[in-house]
This record gives structure tokens, sequence and C-alpha cells, in this order.
């Protein structure tokens, strides 16, 4: 039972959040890689590193015999799966057990019961906890069809043997459902290799409410606390706070009794959550169980100052608690923002790139693996790092949060830096009155969520592409020219046209759309200063602070507040070509990644909204629509291709 050097089957920020959490203890650690991740910081940071494969990376994180050889080669005696990949995978919680070590973590039996959504509601309903009226056990579309019927719309389409949103659909109606279902299953089987589906009685208006649990193997079990989780995108997370603004004392208190009973149930042994949504009544309804350590782990460490990682270890080997339900008290108020490789104009399109800078924002909580250079793909999930903050009220976290989405930086990959900020800026936010479907019912395109680039952003572009040396203390060009701006969180296409006037200053002509056609507006630029990679204008009588990393000679990153946007280097100005104008439609990719299905051939008739191909990347699905009906020219991919953001996939003649 006892160990002293543990083996992290995962990669990123949660391994090294083990790897330290281990080494506080004494422990030796050993990290594991793919070929892609050979030279990252979870691996430089550990005792010792293993090799357990080449591509696809994904794969090697799920090769159950190379991790059991990695435990082998490193003498390795016990193994924590952090989150994703294996982690409630009870095959290999019992592959790990048969080989003498020791896993960190419930036994492989509660792993596979609570793992299928269907057997964990029908165990739990016995133990009186409410759950969410559904059916289970359907694998026939017409069955499930009716048992919707019989429900009732809408209904909620779920991976029985996962979570964290994927194979998740909402149906409406029939039709809905009818489209939803083929999706769910591939997405499912995709994800955790089984296309079971449950089906749910679709709660709309509610807030999603997990209990936080940690048991050891001498009967103790306690809760501590509830975080809401009900800020989502595609069903999953992107804040977390504890405690929730809409859970009284009462209702916590009758939650936690509800998740110690399910666990002393189940026979629960390790740190887990139980998952609850609350409806406009106050009623609480369990969704499922997740026997591991939760992304958002570190919003209950702020709040209760209890290690989660470190009792994990310690229950591994045996120890009792030590604490009872009485000494589990909360202090202040924490919150969490994942920090995502996503464009949330775009649909929250997942984005790849290589990371030009990585600034990481002081006086909170960090969570990440990032640093320059990291090449993100397709292959792993989208986020990127965790910002955390604990304050003494709920504002003060907000406050603190804010700051630090500007404070902070990440250029050479687009995120959802920006969007974050905006998000708990939003009055409803505020309020603490958000529900699952705040954002579903968002314009994204709105003033609140877009950001127009200020003039000192327009000004650093203009600068960075036409070559301002370093040497100077006023403006001076290498070179005049015109640079264009792309950017998708913006939408709108620009045309820079900087100037040296007779004074030597500079000036800087901007134009919205086509300078035939657009208004222009002049930048003049006062004084400019750089240190490091930062530039210091003075524009309009303020000085201001822009972060920029050069793209090569020909794109520039700059950063002004939580907001970032690349501008390319142009000759001639050139606006967006949407794929809609003449009577040939070009369909590309809207985010890199592997096409897992083509719908259709040369020659097929479409609809305007007919599905025609899937992607898949960063564990997400992606249909596309034809977008306009007409004959299909030319299919330009296959099923396994993997494509770029931009590449053609199809052309549809109108």
């Amino acid at each position: 039972m006892r160990f002293d050097t543990l083996l992290v089957a995962n990669r990123g920020e949660i391994a090294l959040r083990v790897i330290r959490a281990a080494r506080a203890q004494g422990l030796r650690t050993v990290a594991v890689y793919s070929d892609a991740d050979a030279e990252s910081r979870h691996v430089r940071e550990a005792d010792m590193a293993v090799h357990i494969g080449a591509a696809p990376a994904h794969a090697s994180y799920r090769n159950v015999e190379a991790l059991l050889r990695a435990c082998a080669l490193s003498g390795a005696q016990a193994v924590h799966p952090g989150y994703g990949f294996l982690s409630e995978n009870a095959a290999f919680a019992r592959a790990v057990t048969q080989a003498g070590l020791t896993f960190v973590g419930p036994s492989a039996e509660v792993i596979d019961l609570m793992g299928n959504k269907a057997r964990a509601k029908e165990a739990l309903r016995h133990a009186d906890v409410p759950t969410v009226p559904g059916a289970q056990g359907l694998s026939d579309d017409r069955e499930l069809a009716a048992r919707a019927r019989a429900i009732g719309y809408p209904v909620l389409l779920k991976a029985a043997a996962g979570g964290g949103g994927r194979g998740m659909r909402l149906a409406r109606d029939e039709a809905e459902l009818a489209q939803a279902l083929p999706l769910a299953r591939s997405e499912a089987l995709g994800a955790f290799g089984s296309d079971e589906l449950i089906l749910e009685k679709a709660i709309l208006g509610a807030r999603h409410v997990e209990i936080q649990v940690l048991c050891d193997e001498h009967g103790n079990a306690l809760h501590l606390g509830e975080r809401d989780c009900s800020l989502q995108r595609r069903y999953q997370k992107l804040v977390e706070e504890s405690p929730s603004p809409a859970v009284s004392p009462a209702l916590r208190e009758r939650m936690g009794a509800v998740a110690v009973r399910a666990c002393q149930a189940i026979g629960y042994v390790g740190a887990g959550t139980l998952e609850f949504l609350v409806d406009a009544a106050g009623d609480f309804h369990f969704m499922e169980m997740n026997t591991r350590l939760q992304v958002e782990h570190g919003v209950t460490e702020l709040v209760t100052g209890i290690d989660l990682v470190q009792w994990q270890l310690r229950v591994a080997q045996g120890e009792p608690l030590g604490l009872r339900q009485e000494d589990v008290r909360s202090r202040g108020h924490a919150m969490e923002l994942r920090v995502c490789a996503e464009d949330p104009a775009a649909g929250f399109v997942p984005q790849v790139g290589t990371v030009l800078r990585w600034v990481e924002p002081p006086g909170l909580r960090v969570d990440t693996a990032l640093e320059d250079g990291l090449e993100i793909t397709p292959h792993y999930d989208s986020m990127l790092a965790k910002y955390l903050a604990w304050g003494e009220t709920r504002e003060e976290c907000i406050r603190k949060l804010m700051r630090a989405c500007e404070a902070g930086g990440l250029l050479g990959v687009r995120s959802n830096l920006h969007f974050l900020a905006r998000a708990i800026d939003h009055p409803e936010f505020r309020d603490g009155g958000v529900t699952t479907g705040f954002l579903a019912g968002q314009d994204m395109t709105s003033g609140h969520w877009r950001a127009q680039p200020s003039e000192h952003a327009l000004a650093a572009a203009a600068l960075a592409l036409a070559g301002w040396p370093a040497a100077h203390a006023r403006p001076c060009l290498a070179a005049q020219g015109e640079v264009a701006l792309d950017d998708a969180s913006d939408g709108a296409s620009r045309l820079l046209r900087i100037s040296q006037q007779a004074d030597g200053g500079l000036s800087v002509d901007a134009w919205e759309g086509h300078v035939a056609e657009g208004e222009c507006r002049r930048v003049r630029i006062e004084a400019a200063h750089r240190r490091g990679d930062d530039l210091a204008l003075v524009v309009g009588g303020l000085r201001r602070s822009l972060r920029v990393a050069m793209e090569g000679a020909n794109a520039a990153w700059v950063q002004d507040g939580a907001s970032v946007w690349r501008f390319l280097r142009a000759t001639r100005f050139a606006g967006r070509d949407d794929g809609q104008a003449g009577q040939a439609r070009t369909l590309r990719a809207p985010m890199s990644g592997r096409v897992i299905g083509v719908e259709v051939r040369d020659g097929d008739s479409v609809t305007a909204q007919q599905t025609v191909l899937v992607l898949e990347s960063m564990k997400m699905e992606m249909s596309i629509a034809a977008g306009a009906a007409g004959i299909v020219a030319r299919v330009a991919v296959a099923a396994g291709d993997q494509v770029s953001t931009g590449q053609v996939l199809m052309e549809v003649q109108q």
C-alpha cells in the first residue's frame, strides 16, 4: 500500500499539479510523454520520464500496456491518472492493481459502476438520491424516440460511458432528435469507446452545481461544499466558483448530505464529485458522478485550505482522513477561468498554433503548462490554463480575474481571454443569475462581446509590420506600406496605411472595408518607445503599453488589455472571401482537425442546412452544412484526412 515513487499517467497542467503535490510529500515522480511532448514542462519537472509512444500523440496516453511498462522501467509503485484520458477507465484501474501497483483513485468496480450513467442513476436511486427523469439501456433509435415522446421534449442525449459534455445533444422536437442521434453516437464512440446513449429530460434554466467529496477506506466520508459551474459552452464548463450564488446554507447542507450518503452506498474511496442540476424551485437532481479529480478542484482548495491532490495520495496509501465534517470550513470566495484555445466569435471553434509569448498574470494561482514556443495541436483538449482567484467577496474575485485577463498574455494562438473577461463582467453574471443556458441566449456579435481594435492597437501593428527599429526614440520607418487586419474575433476587414510626416512623426490611416467605400480614421502617433517586446505609444495624449509578438516577418500579434489581434502585411487590400458570392460556394475548414465523415459525393444534390462533412478537433465534433442549396461540384477531402484552418473542403455549385 505504501509507495515512494509515483507515475503520473497524464500530461500538461494536471501532470504538473500532481508532480508538485507528490514532491511536497517526498515522493519521487515519473512522467510519461508522447513524441509531441518530449520537451514539455511536465517531463522536465519530474524526477524521471518514460517515452510511451509516437503519433497519433493523443493515443499514447491511452496505451495501457505502455503505461505499465513505464512503471516497470522506472520502479513506480503507484499511478495517478489525473483527469481525462484513462482517469475514469475501469479496465486501466484494474490492470494497475493486477500488476501489483496502487491506483490513486476508487476501485475499478466503483469506476465501472459510476462510469455508466444508466447504472449509476439506478444505483443511486436506491440510496434515495434524486435523479433527472430519463431512460437508459436503449440501443434502438426508434425505441429511444418513443421514450423521448413519453418523457416530453426538450430532451438531452448523453454518452452513457462518459461525461465532459462529449456526446451530449439537446433535442427540442423529433426532427432535432433525428439529427442529433448519429452525431451523439459518433462523438460518444470516439471519446469513450461506446456509442451507448441515455436520454434525460432537459431541465432548462437550471444551475449546474457539483459537490466535492473526499472518502477513505476506513468508512469516513466528507463533502467539501459546492462549486457552481453554470457558465458553459457546448455543455462544457468555462467558469467555476465557490460558494454558489444560488445555494443557501440549508440547500448546501441537504446536497452535501445526499452526496455523502451516495458515497457510502457505493463504497467510494478517494476524491470525487457528484454533479447536480438545481432548478428554479431549488430542487436538485443528480446527473453523474466523476470518479476522479475535477479540472476545477482548485476552487475548493482555495476556499477550504484542503489540498485535494495530497489527500488523494494519502488515502491511496491507507491513511484515514483525520477530518470530521465540522472541521471543513469555507472562507471567502474563489473563482476559476478556463483559458482555452478557441474563437468564441466563431462558435468557440478550437484553434491551433505556436505560442509566441506567454505572460503569466501576477497575484493569483495559475495552473498551466504553457511556455513560449509550445505547439498547440488539435490532438488534445483545448484548455491551456486555469486562472484561479480568491477574495473575501465574490466581487473581489471578479475584479482580480478581470485584471488578470489584461495583465497576463497569450500571443500566437487565439484564446478566449477577452471573452472570459467580458463574461464575468456581464450584469447577469455579476448578479449571480447565470444558468446553463446563458450563453445560448447571447449575441456574440454585440458590442458587449466583441472588441474593436483601439487606435493604440492599430498604431502598434502598423509600427511592428513597418519595421520600426528599436534604436529610435522617435518613430522612424524602415519602410512605408500597408497592412491588413486578419481578426476572426472582430469580424471586420481593415486596411492600415502608415506614412511619415514632414515633421518626422507618423500617422496611420485605417479603413473599414474596401478603401473606395469605407470610412477612414487617422491615428497620429505622438511618441513611441520600445521596451523589450512591448510598445509604449502616445496617441491622443494617452500613453499605453501593448504587447507585440512577430510571427515571421509578415504577421504581428498585438495585445491591448484582454484583447489580442493578428495583423498581416499586405501589398494590396483584399476583403474576406465568405464563399457566398457568385454561383460557386467554397466550404473551408473552420478549424484544424481530422475529417471523420464525408456525407456526400461529387454530383450529389444538397439543401442549405444539410450536413455534408464532420470534423473533429480537440475532442469536439463539428458538422459542416452546405450553406446553400446546389450540386456538389468537388469534394476535396476524405475521411481520415488532417486539415488546417481555411483549407478547402468542398465546392457547391448553386
